[in-house]
């Protein structure tokens, strides 16, 4: 018998420093914005996006998508992010969808770990 284990989940988990796109970090109207771009971008229908706006400064934003979903949490006292993009099934999903997110929020630096999560054999 002969089969392949794959992942569940794939998740990108990034750090982004000296966010380029400064004003987003500190903004909701703005931190939806760029989930809707990102959506448009990777072609992928919005199930749902919310954004909450913290004191005295930062903004979280969730993006739910058929495929997957990003989170982004920010702190513009430092210009930085942390970003999560988890893709269900197809493993190439939550790369593509980070690349994206980095050329739309621009950091100067960033670190990014893959996360695999859940057994499906094929």
């Amino acid at each position: 018998m002969n089969f392949e284990l794959r992942p569940k989940e794939t998740q990108v988990v990034a750090e982004l420093y000296d966010i380029s796109e400064r004003d987003l970090l500190d903004s909701p109207a703005l931190m939806e914005d760029i989930l809707r771009k990102l959506a448009n971008i990777v072609g992928e229908e919005r199930i749902h996006i919310h954004v909450h706006e913290f004191e005295p400064y930062g903004v979280s934003g969730f993006l739910m998508m058929e495929k997957g979903y990003v989170a982004i949490h920010t702190w513009p006292e430092h210009s930085y992010a942390t970003a999560n993009v988890i893709g269900f099934s197809d493993e190439t999903w939550a790369w593509n969808v980070y690349k994206t997110l980095i050329r739309l929020l621009r950091p100067k630096q960033q670190n990014a770990v893959e996360v695999k999560s859940g057994l499906n054999s094929r």
